[in-house]
């Protein structure tokens, strides 16, 4: 690891941390992390690519950076950009604070008293100086073209949860940056999974002697590189000046058709029936297996069918909000659960063997020492994750639950992305509607809903962007390029604590700036509201019940005596376990089996139906070319796709870098 990529990597990945919520919040042409593929990190590598490493080569053939430097830069800026973004820093100060503000305008709220339920560490102090703190959070405390000063924002009242979120941050950091290490070595050199987002990477890097990728010298590459770039080029211009410019559509609609497919609009097919074409999607289904893909864009279409032949029987997946306890949870966490286990029965030598290395068993094979390293951060990490949520009143036993949900989820979203590329991944496994679902309302109680909650919107609301998964990307590309994975993992620790603490005050300080409820998106504002609503929806059927006492003073294993699952949702999670192991094991045993289990990571998700038909046509691609021009001409189309997701990139990301530099000379956003 050279001294230069490090510092250039520190510099990009400061940047990211510091300017994530500035550029989604304030600038709003585009967000920096918007998926797994981000264009706030893979366009600026392939700016640097094509543009600063000639421009060193020219002068001096060292100077150019080297493909490890590039892997090592890239890998920081991504654990930055899973940080700054909705993966762990962005949903913390809606998820606490906004709840304060709304139960000034729900009387539910009020009369439940349901944000009392939060404990106090878990919560900003309002109760000095409210008008600053939680007013000034909501609308914003600059006047006019003038911003606040850093020391304006009332600090003070944050103290108190920067002691308990910050420490949560720092463990899962740890846990998720060591699981991508211990999968790594099973996932590349057993399992050889595809890695399609980083084969496209890893495509323009520069050989050993820093010459030029050998894709830059075929014109296919440039011709749709150009091509997509000029298309979201003028589809930039048109929004600035829509008198003068004609938009591209990326959209197709074939709602003229809904009448003829009742069942799928029933089941929530909107996106099925007009859907978005989505390039990257398009050029990454091209580099994975075909049943991958295939699977991708055929399963939204039947499971959206069953679930609209399911609702005229009066069984509907998704009812009240995303955290109340509903069938789309228990789907997911069965379909989690299946996969889960068909990658730990594929991974169980392997994984047993760094296990007894960590805990100094001994083990059969050899296991390099950053694994056992690594390995001890996940297991000493999850012990410390479970006794951070007791300090904060949460019980063991649903500590461990929560924590177990947790690894799950984030190990699933890593695994699905390094073997599909599909970069666009919400999990809906909620703790919070989960273990309602298992436990009843009495047996859980509404102070132990109120911290899972909690933890749920701020750890858990959006684990599509989780640090795991960026983690793994990177050291991915570590690996091809041959840098050492020991000192790699020690950079990217530090480097992830200190963007959290660089993307935490500089988020909130724009929040102060511009006002939270302004700079926040839908899904931020919805998550601060979903908790408070569900609390008052339990509180009153318990007091309904004449058991709302009853279920506020049990505690530990007193739950027990109350448990009352409810055994439909259950059913629902146990079917879709089985059916995803069935896909597993006929996957294992049958070579020609055309359906691969992850879909049931998706099921009828609204990020599996909005990439289906991009799939489909990367998937259609594939097959015509393989099928008519055998292996050369899948070879001589590729450099094509990976122009396709290049130019896909770049041309997400000049928008945002346009709009950060307009907004640094003129002071506004460029509207």
């Amino acid at each position: 690891m050279t001294l230069r990529g490090l510092l250039i990597g520190l510099f990009i990945a400061v940047a990211i941390a510091a300017l994530c919520q500035f550029n989604d919040g304030v600038i709003r042409r585009g967000s920096l992390i918007s998926d797994l593929l981000p264009p706030g990190v893979y366009g600026p590598l392939i700016l640097i690519i094509l543009l600063l490493n000639p421009a060193l080569r020219y002068f001096r053939k060292k100077w150019a950076l080297s493909a490890r430097e590039l892997a090592v830069i890239t890998t920081l800026a991504l654990l930055s950009g899973s940080v700054a973004s909705w993966g762990m820093v962005r949903l913390f100060p809606t998820s606490v604070m906004l709840p304060n503000h709304h139960v000034r305008t729900k009387p539910g709220w009020e009369q439940e008293r349901v944000v009392e339920l939060a404990p106090e560490r878990m919560v900003p102090d309002i109760s000095r100086n409210t008008d600053v703190v939680l007013d000034g959070y909501v609308t914003g405390l600059a006047e006019g073209d003038e911003h606040i000063s850093f020391m304006e924002v009332p600090w003070y009242g944050w103290v108190r949860p920067f002691a308990f979120w910050i420490p949560l941050f720092v463990t899962i950091l740890a846990i998720t940056v060591g699981m991508a290490v211990v999968v790594h070595k099973q996932w590349i050199e057993h399992e050889q999974l595809p890695y399609p987002t980083i084969t496209f990477a890893h495509a323009m890097f520069p050989g050993h002697d820093r010459e030029r990728s050998a894709v830059f010298r075929e014109r296919m590459f440039w011709i749709a590189a150009g091509v997509i770039l000029v298309i979201h080029l003028n589809n930039y211009f048109a929004k600035l000046w829509p008198t003068y410019v004609i938009p591209v559509k990326l959209y197709l609609d074939f709602m003229p058709l809904s009448s003829l497919f009742p069942a799928i609009m029933r089941g929530g097919g909107y996106f099925l029936l007009h859907p978005n074409l989505l390039f990257s999607v398009i050029g990454l289904s091209y580099l994975i297996a075909s049943d991958v893909s295939f699977s991708m864009g055929v399963m939204p279409f039947v499971f959206v069918s069953v679930a609209g032949w399911l609702s005229t029987y009066g069984i509907v997946f998704c009812t009240g909000n995303h955290l109340a306890p509903n069938y789309d949870i228990f789907l997911f966490t069965g379909g989690y659960i299946g996969l889960l286990t068909v990658v730990l029965y594929t991974g169980r030598r392997y994984y047993a063997q760094v296990l007894k290395s960590s805990l100094g068993l001994g083990a059969a094979d050899k296991i390099e020492p950053h694994v056992t390293l690594a390995m001890r951060l996940v297991l000493v990490g999850t012990l410390l994750f479970i006794i951070q949520l007791m300090a904060v009143g949460l019980e063991w036993q649903l500590a461990v639950i929560f924590v177990l949900l947790a690894l799950m989820t984030w190990l699933m979203v890593s695994r699905v992305l390094a073997e599909t590329g599909a970069f666009h991944i919400g999990s809906q496994i909620f703790p919070g509607g989960f273990l309602w679902g298992m436990m009843g309302a009495v047996a859980l109680g509404p102070k132990m809903l109120a911290i899972v909650y909690l933890l749920t919107a701020t750890v858990l609301g959006a684990p599509g962007w989780a640090p795991m998964a960026f983690a793994t990307q990177g050291y991915k590309l570590v690996d091809l390029t041959g840098e050492k994975m020991g000192k790699v993992l020690k950079w990217s620790l530090i480097v992830a604590v200190l963007c959290t603490l660089i993307a935490i005050p500089a988020t909130l300080y724009w929040q102060y700036d511009q006002g939270a409820m302004l700079t926040s998106s839908g899904w931020m504002k919805a998550l601060s509201k979903y908790p408070g609503d569900n609390l008052v929806v339990m509180k009153q059927q318990l007091r309904a019940q004449g058991m709302l006492e009853t279920a506020e003073s049990l505690g530990s294993w007193r739950r027990i005596l109350h448990l009352r699952p409810s055994w439909n949702l259950i059913t629902a999670m146990v079917i879709t376990l089985c059916l995803s192991l069935l896909f597993g094991f006929c996957r294992l045993r049958f070579p020609k089996w055309p359906l691969h289990p992850v879909v049931f990571i998706f099921i009828a998700g609204h990020q599996g139906k909005y990439m289906a038909w991009s799939f489909l046509i990367g998937w259609a691609i594939k097959a015509a070319v393989s099928r008519y021009g055998g292996g050369k001409a899948y070879q001589r189309v590729k450099p094509l796709m990976i122009g396709i997701i290049a130019g896909d990139l770049v041309g997400r990301f000049i928008p945002m870098l346009v709009g950060i530099i307009y907004y640094a000379f003129v002071g506004k956003p460029l509207m």
